[in-house]
């Protein structure tokens, strides 16, 4: 009997992700289904074109909220309350620029992931190793691409990892280099980054969408909050 597949939502920005995720579900043996895709933006190119591909869409627009004058807990509440209401298993942050508060966090305690535009650690360590065995700096927030290229190393890479109350601090997935060139920009070494995050990111949700299978069938595995 085939495993019914995970339900996933994918919490986005612009959506400059969401394609990868989307074609690597559609395949045959893939353990993941895009049940809702969510964005805190105004206007979100990747919702409209979820919306073309026949995936379920939602604005939840941060700036509306606040406008109204509630706070981030009510505004995660009410995101929580939409994920449960389309029985979501697993959420994954591609270009979220939100920092999550602890009423999600709990209620989705070890099924969220990020991915992150840089190498990171899963303590707060503050530089990582290369597989060459040196060093660079970690970098951790919203800014990671342009810290890495003012630092003037020459490595930087993406992450995807478990989402806990420390900020880009969880467990880690999976991890890949990126070379820095002396001649990149922000544009060209963003982009490099980001078509390394297509390939790491996917493979990422099919392997916890694997291991969240095997906890519907009464295998334990251990939560991150």
């Amino acid at each position: 009997m085939e495993a019914k597949k995970v339900k996933i939502a994918v919490l986005i920005g612009g959506g400059g992700r969401l394609e990868a995720i989307h074609w690597a579900t559609q395949a045959p043996d893939s353990h993941a289904e895009i049940a809702l895709v969510v964005s805190f933006k105004r206007q979100s190119p990747g919702l409209e074109w979820a919306s073309g591909q026949g995936l379920k869409t939602e604005y939840l627009r941060w700036t509306d909220f606040k406008r109204e004058s509630h706070n981030r807990v009510e505004y995660d509440a009410a995101l929580t309350a939409l994920l449960q209401a389309h029985s979501i298993e697993l959420v994954v942050l591609a270009g979220w620029g939100l920092l999550l508060t602890r009423v999600f966090l709990e209620a989705f305690a070890g099924r969220i992931i990020n991915v992150h535009p840089a190498l990171l650690t899963d303590t707060f360590q503050t530089k990582v190793r290369l597989y060459n065995g040196h060093f660079v700096p970690v970098f951790r927030g919203n800014d990671a691409l342009e810290e890495a290229l003012r630092s003037g190393v020459s490595v930087t890479g993406c992450t995807v990892h478990y989402v806990t109350r420390q900020m880009d601090t969880g467990p880690i997935l999976v991890k890949r280099e990126v070379r820095i060139h002396p001649n990149d920009t922000l544009e060209t070494l963003a982009a490099r980054v980001h078509r390394v995050e297509d390939e790491i990111l996917p493979l990422a949700i099919e392997n916890v969408c694997a291991q969240l299978q095997l906890q519907a069938n009464h295998v334990d595995l251990p939560k991150f909050v």
